[in-house]
């Protein structure tokens, strides 16, 4: 996965304390891209990102940032791994573990094994939501929001 990063292009909307915020225009190759858990839709026109910023950029400056192949592997099993197995885990102890009643005991199984996901992202969530600085796609590449500038930073 190491050579699978998809570099994008954006506009900073704001920046502070190492990270940024980014304006990158939607189109539609985004509808089948792996990388769409990254972006959240702001005003249906524009998905916006939320990056770390090792550069220094400034708002309105033009941008290219990168989405490394194992971050996105890594966020996917965070996602949805994790939770797929839990489920898994928690229907086949619940076989063990329940008696057939009045219910049978493979309902009882599926809502075990959906509460332990359940339980999982809301830990997760407030935990932070993996958003750490090595689950964050990264600034490589700076270009001021000046088009004459002749100055590229990164």
């Amino acid at each position: 996965m190491k050579g699978e990063d998809i570099y994008e292009e954006g506009i900073v909307l704001r920046s502070a304390d190492g990270r940024a915020t980014i304006s990158v225009r939607g189109s539609d190759a985004c509808h089948e891209c792996g990388a769409k858990m990254f972006c959240s839709a702001a005003d249906g026109e524009a998905n916006t990102v939320e990056v770390q910023d090792p550069l220094g950029a400034q708002a309105g400056d033009l941008v290219r940032f990168v989405i490394r192949g194992e971050v996105m592997f890594r966020v996917a099993g965070l996602l949805y791994g994790i939770p797929l197995l839990l489920i898994l885990a928690g229907v086949f102890v619940g076989m063990y573990l329940f008696d057939p009643g009045l219910l049978p005991r493979e309902l009882w199984s599926f809502v075990l094994g959906l509460g332990c996901a359940a339980l999982y992202y809301l830990v997760f969530f407030l935990a932070g939501g993996g958003n750490s600085a090595t689950n964050m796609p990264s600034i490589v590449f700076i270009r001021g929001n000046d088009s004459s500038e002749e100055g590229v930073r990164g």
